[in-house]
Parts: structure tokens; C-alpha cells; sequence
């Protein structure tokens, strides 16, 4: 009886953790808008957030706090990546280092990396 019962325990503590460790609660960098006006289209992205965070709040939550570092719009040059990036999709940007002073900032991408959703 004793064995079931550490069993039991054992199971209930692997399973609660690998529940802590769900990807739902990993931060990232998700895409909040698209923009495609003018020569370069844009896209602007609210970096290290969760996922219900990046569903549940707006673009304009993160623009108005403190911390100017939230937010950045991207320059997309390569238009092909741009029509296959996805409004809620978690990415990685590389930008060329030069940010422009704005508010938000501005970059260039140099490459974004997507990270799959299921969302469609």
C-alpha cells in the first residue's frame, strides 16, 4: 500500500510539472499589427510577453507604459516573408542594429524567424 501511494505521489508531482512547464506561459516576441503603406512594409512587435498576454491585451497597453523598450516597428524588406508573417504569431528579429529615435522605436529587420501557431 505504501508503494501505490508513493506511485500516486510520484505521477501527481511529474504531472504538475510538466504542466508548469507548459510553452503557454514562455515569453516571447509576437507581431501585434501589420502595416503596408508606402515603400517598406512594417510590422510592429511587443517583445517579451506571453501568449495570453498577446492575446488577451491591446497594442496601444504597451504603448502607453513606461518602458519604451516594449514595443518596436520593424522594416520588413523582403515582402514575400512580410505576406507570410501572421498578426498574434511569436517571432525572433535580428534587426541591423541601427534604430531610428522614435517612439516606438524603429528598426530594420534583417531576419525574422517565425514560430508555428495554430491559430487558423
Amino acid at each position: 500500500m505504501n508503494i501505490s501511494l508513493v506511485r500516486l505521489l510520484l505521477m501527481t508531482s511529474l504531472l504538475n510539472l510538466t504542466m508548469g512547464c507548459s510553452t503557454d506561459s514562455e515569453k516571447g516576441d509576437y507581431i501585434f499589427s501589420k502595416e503596408n503603406k508606402g515603400d517598406v512594409p512594417k510590422i510592429t512587435v511587443v517583445h517579451s510577453i506571453s501568449e495570453q498576454e498577446a492575446n488577451n491585451r491591446s497594442l496601444s497597453e504597451f504603448l502607453r507604459n513606461d518602458d519604451l523598450n516594449d514595443v518596436t516597428i520593424y522594416h520588413v524588406l523582403d515582402v514575400d516573408l512580410y505576406n507570410e508573417l501572421k498578426i498574434g504569431e511569436r517571432v525572433t528579429v535580428k534587426s541591423t542594429g541601427y534604430q531610428m529615435q522614435s517612439n516606438p522605436p524603429q528598426e530594420i529587420a534583417e531576419e525574422i524567424n517565425g514560430h508555428s501557431i495554430d491559430k487558423d
